[in-house]
């Protein structure tokens, strides 16, 4: 029973999703954002690629016509700051690659920052556990995976310089800018096909790590019985605490009953002790009540300080069932109690309006 209570069967928490994220892990796909890059690659060379050739073309034709003879000093730095801010604006769309390459990491999961990630552990020098994570199921995934988009990426690249191959040796004969568009044009259909290639593996990656993140994430039931104590405490501790104010509350209101004017009864199970002060409460208030034990308790503290006992069953059922400690009796038993009040006051010599 206890290995199976330690089996990762429960969904995990969103305490235990929090931790995860906290410690910077997350279900990432690596080769969708591969993906992501090649095709931002692709949209870049598809729309900017011809204006960056001509446009570093004609950055070189003008730097060569040049002579540097009739330049002088400011020529020369004014020509620098102006092929600099050209050169820059001609890459410029080549700095979207990496930025959608950090921002699919980031959509996958949301933005969230920890640094636990990139902290030195050095538990992971260990060897025994180094070449665990060698010979782990992830490790072989990956190592399937890396073999599989190889062997697929290659017979891409065969299939499309396969039916190239015959105009190959016709590269020599042409100039630089019709076989430069002859190679453009061919690397293009090849990262096109790696493109979809990519989607397909993408997808397929992603939904892996998906499942395989959320398998690591699952808790055992020890593991969930663990993370309610620490969350609502201990039971056994809270049931000592609990004890402990029901013992202090007892203790209180037993200091009342030789406060009270009378103790009503039924006359065996319940009692209840009633206070009637005019300047603290405009009618009789509950000071203790009790059952059983408690019951005997208070009418025996009652008897011992002189406050009197009076057996009324139905009143004393109704002020235990309807009045906490502390509260003042309801107008419906004005007049029972008023009753019992001026036989107690009768009693005692005391006269009130």
């Amino acid at each position: 029973m206890a290995e199976l209570d330690q089996e990762k069967t429960e969904q995990p928490s969103s305490r235990r999703r929090e931790q995860a994220r906290q410690d910077g892990s997350f279900a990432v796909s690596k080769e969708l954002s591969s993906f992501f890059v090649v095709l931002t690659g692709l949209l870049v060379l598809y729309y900017s690629g011809l204006w960056m050739v001509t446009s570093v073309a004609d950055l070189m034709k003008k730097s060569f016509l040049l002579r540097p003879a009739d330049l002088t000093v400011r020529d020369i730095s004014g020509m620098f700051k102006d092929v600099s801010y050209r050169f820059f604006l001609v890459v410029a769309p080549v700095f979207f690659i990496p930025v959608v390459g950090a921002l699919s990491y980031a959509l996958q999961n949301g933005f969230a920052f920890t640094g636990k990630g990139i902290t030195p552990e050095f538990s992971k020098l260990d060897p025994i556990t180094g070449v665990k994570r060698l010979f782990s199921l992830n490790s072989v995934v990956e190592l399937v995976k890396s073999l599989a988009k190889i062997s697929i990426l290659s017979y891409v690249v065969y299939t499309v310089i396969s039916k190239e191959w015959t105009n190959l040796p016709f590269l020599m004969d042409m100039d630089a800018v019709t076989s430069m568009t002859y190679i453009g044009r061919i690397s293009f259909r090849i990262m096109v096909k790696t493109a979809w290639v990519l989607a397909v593996i993408a997808v397929l990656d992603y939904v892996y790590q998906k499942w395989s993140f959320e398998k690591s994430l699952k808790m055992s039931k020890e593991e969930i019985k663990e993370e309610m104590r620490e969350l609502e405490g201990d039971p056994i501790v809270k049931a000592r605490i609990k004890s402990i104010q029901r013992e202090m509350a007892r203790k209180r209101m037993m200091q009342n009953v030789p406060k009270a004017d009378v103790v009503v009864t039924n006359p065996t199970h319940i009692a209840v002790a009633l206070m009637y002060d005019r300047e603290k409460a405009s009618s009789p208030l509950v000071v203790a009540k009790g059952a059983g034990q408690i019951a005997e308790k208070i009418k025996e503290i009652a008897r011992k300080h002189g406050v009197p006992v009076v057996e009324n069953k139905p009143l004393a059922r109704e002020l235990f069932k309807y009045v906490e400690i502390g509260k003042e009796i309801p107008v419906s038993l004005y007049k029972a109690v008023a009753e019992i009040l001026a036989y107690v006051y009768r009693l005692k010599g005391k006269y009130r309006r």
